[in-house]
């Protein structure tokens, strides 16, 4: 019996790491218009972010259906159990059509979890699931402590403009027009699924520096477990960033990860993050 790990593409697993860690991915679909692309497998970021910056109006995205995750789930042996890991269902219902298609999935042991993060924190969340397996333990197991360490995630981002969200439908107005006020830089979270403008910043330096001291007042990063920077269409900043929160919250073995067209589409170019687990 082995156990296999689904995940969606806002998890912005690559094909390649998707083989090394033996992770499923089910894509999203982005939609310039008419013409549609599965994520990371019709179109790579740099891609995305081209036609991003070109298109005269901002793409959609679309939820894998449940016939996508139904042929993942089906396309396991008899014998395997699933645990599958998905965007926060507060963003999407990714979780959902999950969820329908376990129920059509006769005769598979599924265990769906609802992570209550996007991007750089599911990935690292499914990475830890990824070592639970490797250590040997059981789907149940897995799904257990998933369930327990999904609420240890930080998630914390600076982007340049939250005009993508509020247009995307993520942010309110009031909000966005708060956030983007003088010039200044945004700092996002994510909190159970949801994003909040946590800070607002004049400058990079000091945006990072506010996500610094934040980080800090929340307590150690737990070094046993994964940690990734991101950002959306260049990692210009991330030195800079990386600089500024130092070895604890960006250590020499953190992920570094280009955020994709499913998160790409709502926080648009020039953001730049990060994402660990806090030491418990």
């Amino acid at each position: 019996m082995s156990v296999i790990i689904v995940t969606d593409s806002n998890s912005d697993i690559l094909p390649s790491e998707a083989k090394a860690m033996d992770v499923r991915v089910v894509p999203v679909k982005v939609l310039f218009g008419e013409e549609e692309y599965r994520d990371n497998i019709d179109i790579t970021a740099s891609e995305f972010y081209k036609k991003l910056r070109e298109a005269k109006e901002l793409p959609t995205t679309t939820q894998p259906s449940t016939e996508d995750f139904l042929q993942a789930f089906e396309g396991c042996d008899e014998s395997d159990e699933i645990v599958g890991i998905y965007l926060a269902s507060a963003l999407s219902g990714t979780y959902q059509g999950a969820l329908i298609a376990s129920e059509l999935a006769e005769g598979k042991k599924i265990y769906n979890v609802d992570s209550e993060t996007v991007a750089l924190g599911l990935k690292i969340l499914v990475m830890r699931a990824v070592e639970l397996r490797d250590a040997g333990c059981s789907a149940s197991e897995i799904y257990e402590a998933i369930q327990r360490e999904k609420k240890d995630i930080v998630l914390m981002a600076v982007v340049d403009t939250l005009k993508y969200l509020q247009k995307g439908g993520r942010l309110s107005k009031t909000a966005a027009l708060a956030g983007g006020l003088l010039g200044v830089k945004p700092i996002l979270s994510v909190e159970e699924g949801k994003v909040k403008v946590i800070g607002k910043e004049r400058g990079l330096s000091k945006a990072f520096a506010f996500i610094k001291d934040t980080a800090t007042g929340m307590g150690k990063r737990d070094r046993g477990r994964p940690c990734s920077l991101g950002y959306t269409e260049s990692p210009v900043q991330l030195p800079k960033l990386a600089e500024i929160l130092g070895e604890e919250y960006a250590p020499d073995d953190a992920v570094i990860d280009s955020i994709g067209t499913a998160i790409g589409t709502h926080v648009g170019p020039g953001a730049a993050g990060l994402a660990y687990f806090i030491e418990r």
